[in-house]
């Protein structure tokens, strides 16, 4: 199934058989391909905590505002970044791991983890929750895209209360929580929804109208 296909095809599913389970293995799988996603200076901010224990889940059900889905799809994801990635050891340790598999000279590493750590420097904490946000936010839908292709259903949420899932799930400051993402087979369709058509929505070379 093509990108397009999956796209064009799929919905929000908030109707799951709670009864399905996906193998560890598959979820790996798809996390480890979601991994290929873009991201800035290759820091790989983003972190995937999946929660499919019963008894925690009925716990996040009235944090997630009472959305079913939270407890009857087969897994949930916590799509996370790391304020840690930032740092300059950890730059570091991925541009000589690049280096050390081949990908790039001595030269091309270090000026890329430079550039890296200058970029990040001087970065105020929104900007920096930006960044992170951009690209738990690509990683996030490949993942969606990885799931559809693999047979599944998905909906991301953002409705829920931050700071008492961090506390329900003990998640440190240093993570940003970007959304949710429930993942499972789906019993009903999701509906159908609008969109714009794409000459209300595409510009070229400056913004002529806003409405």
């Amino acid at each position: 199934m093509s990108v397009q296909t999956i796209l064009e095809q799929r919905r929000s599913v908030r109707h799951f058989d709670p009864s399905y389970t996906i193998s560890t293995e598959i979820l790996t799988n798809l996390i480890e391909s979601a991994s290929k996603s873009p991201n800035g200076n290759n820091i790989q901010a983003t972190r995937y905590l999946i929660i499919d224990d019963p008894t925690l889940r009925s716990t996040l059900l009235p944090i997630a505002f009472n959305q079913q889905q939270v407890v009857d799809a087969s897994a949930l994801v916590v799509m996370l970044g790391d304020y840690r990635a930032f740092e300059q050891d950890n730059i570091i340790k991925i541009h000589e791991e690049g280096f050390q598999a081949g990908f790039f000279d001595e030269s091309l590493r270090d000026y890329l983890a430079n550039a890296a750590i200058q970029y990040y420097a001087n970065k105020s904490d929104e900007e920096l929750k930006l960044e992170l946000t951009r690209d738990v936010s690509l990683a996030s839908m490949s993942f969606i895209l990885l799931a559809n292709e693999s047979g599944f259903e998905t909906i991301t949420m953002s409705g829920y209360d931050s700071a008492q899932l961090k506390t329900s799930l003990n998640i440190p400051e240093r993570y940003l929580d970007v959304m949710l993402i429930a993942i499972g087979k789906g019993t009903k369709n999701g509906h159908q929804t609008v969109r714009h058509p794409v000459n209300k929505i595409m510009y070229r070379n400056s913004i002529t109208s806003l409405v």
